[in-house]
């Protein structure tokens, strides 16, 4: 599979810096007119500019990526090490179901290579595209989406209703989704029966005020994902101007630099995208720079990857054993020894073994108290169901 046939090559504005050894773009292996394509095969990172809006909005949001792009190559370099590749824009197809296509086929290229893509533009609906990658290579995943709506509403176009990414797959009954979380919703973009339903599928949701009172008991779900979705239309207007269907309430552009933050700290994370924002809109770049920051700080928190988890020995964590005075009888944890972050085991009576589960702090202290935190509780019920 030749990935150049899919991409066209990045345009650089005059004005960028290529000579400076400390800036981002600097340190990028770009796929230029006229050059070699990026050798993304060993690269950490690459990076795909996405313009496809089609079956959902009608604006020309060609130039979101690009902006992005531009913005982010202006940054500082975050690691000496900083292997990332920047593949261009992502070749529209003749039809939606054609560009679908192609994203699924470059992201299951990229994945079986362990390169992470980071996908730039484009709307939230192409989530379904990244999850057939998966499926393509036959994983089973954790998909987390950090968006104002619960996720399985869909859209409207031409007055007709599209489905949802999740609604999709939830309706193929892929056996690849194992669990979905949703961080951030927002009660008034919620309908009534959503949460509901999410509820009964065992999935998690979490609600906007809940989550910013707390943000670090994110910090696990986010570790626990393999695909992570930002729509811009999470955070608020004042911090993402040109975000699809912008609100005056939401995330601080600043919260969400850490959830990214926190996925790109995660060994098990594999593909991020950024999606809902409309370059034609975006006065001074304003979200074209907030974009660039979340994806500055994915990027920061892979190169802080301490390679800690699956352990390796007995020495890359303590065990902690707490009995419960229940027919239950004890729940296992493990603190790693490199990072502090906390794991515990979820016996399940259909798996060959226990479920090894990321959690925090405060779970182990909930045990301890002869409580059952409702991370534990949730996923128990998901694998004995």
């Amino acid at each position: 599979m030749d990935l150049r046939d899919y991409f066209d090559p990045v345009t650089l504005e005059a004005d960028y810096i290529l000579g400076a050894d400390n800036v981002f773009g600097t340190h990028v292996n770009k796929h230029l007119a006229g050059r070699d394509f990026p050798a993304w095969d060993n690269a950490d990172v690459a990076l795909i500019g996405i313009s496809e809006y089609r079956n959902i909005h009608k604006d020309n949001c060609a130039d979101a990526a690009n902006m992005a792009r531009k913005c982010l190559y202006e940054l500082s370099r975050t690691d000496s090490k900083m292997n990332i590749a920047d593949l261009g824009n992502l070749k529209e197809g003749k039809n939606i179901e054609d560009s679908l296509a192609a994203l699924r086929d470059v992201m299951a290229e990229l994945l079986s290579k362990n390169t992470i893509p980071l996908l730039l533009g484009g709307n939230k609906e192409l989530t379904l595209a990244m999850f057939r990658a998966y499926e393509k290579i036959n994983k089973t995943i954790n998909l987390t989406a950090i968006d104002r709506q619960p996720g399985l509403a869909g859209s409207y176009y031409n007055n007709i209703r599209q489905p949802s990414y999740l609604s999709s797959i939830v309706s193929s009954k892929s056996r690849h989704l194992f669990n979905y979380s949703n961080i951030g919703y927002q009660s008034y973009f919620a309908l009534a029966d959503e949460i509901k339903l999410l509820e009964d599928m065992l999935f998690d949701s979490f609600r906007l005020g809940a989550v910013k009172e707390n943000l670090k008991e994110m910090e696990p779900v986010i570790r626990d994902t393999d695909l992570l979705m930002i729509s811009m239309s999470s955070i608020r207007q004042s911090d993402a101007p040109a975000s699809v269907n912008n609100s005056p309430n939401g995330f601080f552009g600043e919260e969400v630099c850490q959830l990214a933050w926190y996925g790109g700290k995660s060994e098990r994370l594999s593909s991020l995208a950024i999606f809902d924002w409309y370059g034609s809109y975006d006065m001074r770049s304003h979200t074209a720079h907030q974009a660039a920051q979340i994806s500055w700080y994915f990027i920061d928190g892979f190169y802080k990857r301490k390679g800690e988890y699956p352990f390796n020995s007995s020495k890359d964590c303590t065990k902690y054993i707490v009995n419960l005075s229940r027919p239950d009888g004890e729940i296992i944890f493990y603190k790693s020894n490199r990072s502090e972050r906390w794991w515990m085991e979820v016996p399940s009576s259909k798996l060959p073994k226990s479920l090894l589960v990321a959690c925090s702090y405060e779970d182990y202290q909930k045990a301890c108290r002869q409580e059952l935190s409702e991370r534990w509780w949730q996923n128990f019920k998901k694998i004995n169901h």
